[in-house]
């Protein structure tokens, strides 16, 4: 599995911001900018119960535009709506009556897959800055069946975990020209950098990792670690068991609710990674350190 992009999708930014540099060892001077684009999305699902066609808004959520298909795929599958791509028959955008904005997009499930209507309404309106708010329960999360993940001692190096954060900062492409997204970066076991994802919502970017994994189903994720840019809160564990990705390595730092659940699924959360250190707040039999 090798997806890493060397170009930056012209939708993804704005450029030519007129903007006014204050500096003091220069006078105050106009410029232009290059800032990160954002777009709302709206995910409606389609369906059959009993003969009737259905159609219902499940979300709605502010992100940076492109690799829209891998953000649905992630999201529905997090929340449990869908447990494969296997049930989804459909998904497309709608176009704008001008043809260039794609944030209408429809999900045509299987005929045989009927979603949770209780889950859909809970997640009628999502936003960038939270995520899907309002779910952060151990016990939601267990209802939804989460793969077991694997438990073996002493497959993952140190020093990698030492050098992942400043691969992925190496092709963040979308942070260097804009300095507003997050990220999340696949690694397998010896060290490489399998697929990066970036979008202004760290869920966003999380999500657009997530529904690429899905997409390759020999992935060995059994082997391989997610990093992100940002905090840890309990929606990214979510996403991450949900996947079956068995370490979770974060820039920032992990909420209490975060590291409840790396407990209680049985996930090595790392947070606060760097060159110099990191913590491990559950799971360090997974990590194995090298002779030097």
């Amino acid at each position: 599995m090798k997806n890493i992009s060397k170009r930056v999708n012209v939708k993804q930014v704005n450029q030519n911001i007129n903007k006014v540099v204050y500096s003091k060892s220069e006078s105050k001077q106009l410029a232009t900018d290059i800032v990160i684009a954002e777009q709302p999305l709206q995910i409606s699902l389609c369906w059959q119960d009993h003969g009737v066609d259905t159609t219902k808004v499940f979300a709605i959520t502010m992100r940076t535009p492109g690799e829209d298909e891998q953000l649905i795929l992630g999201l529905l599958f997090s929340e449990g709506i869908i447990k494969s791509i296997k049930d989804i028959n459909n998904i497309y955008p709608e176009q704008s009556e001008d043809n260039t904005e794609q944030n209408l997009w429809e999900v045509k499930l299987c005929p045989e897959i009927i979603p949770d209507i209780a889950s859909i309404e809970r997640f009628q309106i999502t936003y960038s800055s939270c995520g899907l708010c309002g779910t952060t329960s151990l016990k939601s999360l267990e209802f939804k069946n989460p793969p077991i993940l694997n438990d073996e001692h002493d497959w993952l190096s140190i020093k990698h975990v030492y050098a992942f954060p400043e691969i992925m900062r190496q092709h963040q492409l979308l942070f260097e020209q804009t300095g507003g997204v997050h990220t999340a970066a696949l690694f397998n076991e010896q060290g490489k950098l399998i697929t990066i994802k970036e979008d202004i919502g760290r869920h966003n970017a999380l999500d657009k990792l997530v529904g690429t994994i899905l997409q390759i189903p020999s992935n060995n994720i059994a082997h391989q670690a997610i990093v992100i840019s940002s905090r840890i809160s309990f929606e990214m564990i979510q996403k991450a068991v949900m996947v079956g990705i068995p370490v979770l390595i974060a820039i920032g730092a992990p909420s209490d609710l975060a590291i409840k659940a790396a407990k209680r699924f049985n996930l090595t959360l790392i947070g606060f990674a760097s060159l110099q250190s990191f913590n491990v707040y559950h799971g360090d039999w997974r990590l194995r350190q090298d002779e030097r």
